[in-house]
């Protein structure tokens, strides 16, 4: 016979998995379908030439 605790047990742990597969369907969406505009893949491209240095000069005396 399956008690009251456990229908309760049931009942949270499958709203919570429907509520955890719907927050991942809409990330994985919003991720998708994100177009990063001009001026951040600018940045970026400027931060990952600047990260592939590793010398780092002092021009001031």
């Amino acid at each position: 016979m399956i008690t009251a605790p456990l229908v309760i047990f049931l009942i949270v742990v499958g709203w919570s998995a429907a509520a955890l597969a719907m927050l991942w369907g809409m990330l994985r969406v919003a991720r998708h379908h994100h177009k990063p505009s001009a001026d951040n893949r600018l940045d970026r491209q400027q931060r990952r030439a600047s990260e592939s240095h590793s010398a780092h000069v002092s021009l001031s005396a």
